[in-house]
């Protein structure tokens, strides 16, 4: 995505440092114990099989209203029997079919998988650190393209889940997660990634395009070099609720597009801060109701970031030339910040005792200093949990995306258009419109037919040569999600957000 330039990783580790000195200390402190609670509002992320806030519906005949069949949770005796003695393990298997039938750069129909496994270790059973989890898991990609989806459509906005950015087996998460006040801070340090607590949402969670959870990882690493799911790097943050609705959440990590390529692993020097480009800062203040408790919750939040990278400009080389006719070093930007707002309400909800309802959500980021690659982005959508009688755990989803590039990124683009001695340009805007459907054919197990049409595809891609005449793509496609947990009866490690 945005080309970028070294800067030294030192200070990397002096904010690290500084943000959680004295805390780990703290572990004794007055906390909140984690673990098992009753219907949990935000399971832990990805949970690829969306989670009702409501409760779950009535069983027929030991069967789940509407599901069609259940394997009677084989495992339940064997993970009670770990989750006693403070061991949650985690799961899920995920293969999607993708197809590129009309528009696009290229036709075409792949199949690729991920697989997603670990486990959660509650130190208060194990060891009786009141308030302390470490949380482990790794996250494998095989099939399909290595590197994504991107060259179908010739949209980079258009990352789906579970795909790209190569195919590999990596170190998804290994972090300290402790509560501390009776759950007033909350604090996590280690390998993971800050796009699994800033700028989330579960409902974002329903849809192919993006990853589970964050507002989108093209915009999230467009303007920044901050890397999202399934890629950790060294990272942490601090969260204080004043009240039980109120937060604030403020983070620091190494800002590392290395770690895309790589596995996540101590050897190789893959917990190196060698090749930082500078430091990824998020601060997020936000409002959310118990959905537990509120019949209509909603949730609403503002954030801003700041990467100290050194970033590469996308159009000019140091002599002030046009890269795409005379190459050379891309031109330094300095540093990059970004604001995002975001909003989610539950709009529909005729029996809080059932599954059923509607909720709405939208969010925006705009760039606020530097060029980086998406000056604004909007989003808007809907999610309806519980379509037609007799399908209360089927869930039907829209999504409309708006992204609006810096111009710097399209007259790159229309450069190189240019210098193939073609006529014709992209435009420095790009939507994407995805509608899907989920049906529960069993506790666990999901299948989500969608359709994504992409309004003239940005091509703002490595390995393809714009081509003027791609006006749209559209792309359509199966998920199957087996959360193993759900499938097997493992219990679930509830996680606070």
């Amino acid at each position: 995505m945005i080309r970028v330039q070294n800067n030294s990783a030192a200070q990397v580790c002096r904010v690290l440092v500084g943000l959680f000195a004295g805390m780990a200390v703290s572990a004794g402190a007055e906390a909140q114990g984690l673990g098992v609670q009753p219907v949990p509002a935000n399971p832990d992320a990805p949970s690829s099989v969306p989670a009702s806030i409501a409760p779950a519906a009535p069983s027929v005949n030991g069967v789940p209203e509407g599901d069609f069949f259940t394997f009677g949770q084989p495992l339940k005796p064997f993970g009670d029997a770990l989750a006693n003695n403070g061991v949650y393990l985690k799961g899920f298997w995920q293969s999607t079919l993708f197809s590129n039938p009309s528009g696009g750069v290229q036709r075409g129909t792949i199949g690729y998988d991920e697989a997603y496994f670990g486990a959660d270790f509650d130190l208060q059973k194990m060891a009786g650190l009141t308030g302390s989890v470490i949380h482990f898991s790794i996250d494998s990609r095989f099939g399909g393209m290595p590197q994504g989806v991107n060259n179908f459509g010739g949209s980079d906005a258009g990352y789906l889940q579970g795909t790209g950015p190569d195919n590999q087996t990596r170190l998804n998460e290994l972090t300290w997660d402790q509560h501390l006040f009776d759950d007033k801070i909350r604090f996590v340090v280690g390998r993971t990634s800050l796009a699994d607590y800033f700028a989330t949402s579960d409902l974002y969670c329903q849809f192919q395009i993006g990853t589970c959870g964050n507002i989108g990882p093209f915009t999230w690493s467009a303007d920044s070099n901050s890397t999202f799911w399934p890629i950790a790097t060294w990272a942490g943050e601090v969260a204080y609720f004043p009240t039980p609705e109120v937060y604030i959440r403020v983070g620091a990590s190494e800002s590392d597009p290395y770690q895309y390529t790589g596995g996540g692993f101590v050897w190789n020097g893959g917990w190196s801060t060698s090749h930082a480009t500078g430091v990824f800062l998020p601060v997020e203040v936000g409002y959310q109701e118990d959905a537990a408790t509120t019949r209509y919750a909603g949730r609403y939040d503002i954030g801003f970031t700041y990467d100290s990278s050194n970033f590469a400009d996308e159009r000019y080389n140091t002599q002030g030339g046009l890269l795409a006719y005379s190459g050379g070093t891309p031109m330094s930007d300095g540093s990059a910040s970004t604001i995002y707002l975001q909003a989610e309400k539950m709009v529909w909800r005729p029996d809080p005792s059932k599954p059923q309802g509607l909720s709405l959500f939208a969010s925006a980021q705009f760039a606020t200093s530097g060029h980086p690659l998406v000056q604004s982005f909007y989003q808007v959508g809907a999610v309806l949990h519980g379509t037609f009688p007799g399908r209360p755990n089927d869930i039907a989803a829209i999504d409309f995306q708006a992204n609006i590039f810096n111009p710097r990124a399209s007259d790159y683009v229309n450069d190189e258009i240019a210098a193939q001695g073609l006529s014709g340009n992209v435009p420095n805007d790009e939507e994407l419109l995805e509608t899907n459907y989920s049906v529960e054919l069993a506790p666990g197990i999901q299948i989500k037919p969608y359709a994504i049409y992409i309004f003239h595809p940005d091509q703002n891609l490595f390995d393809v040569t714009p081509n003027p005449k791609v006006t749209y793509a559209f792309e359509t496609g199966l998920r199957l999600t087996i959360a193993l947990n759900d499938v097997l009866g493992l219990p679930k490690f509830f996680r606070p957000d």
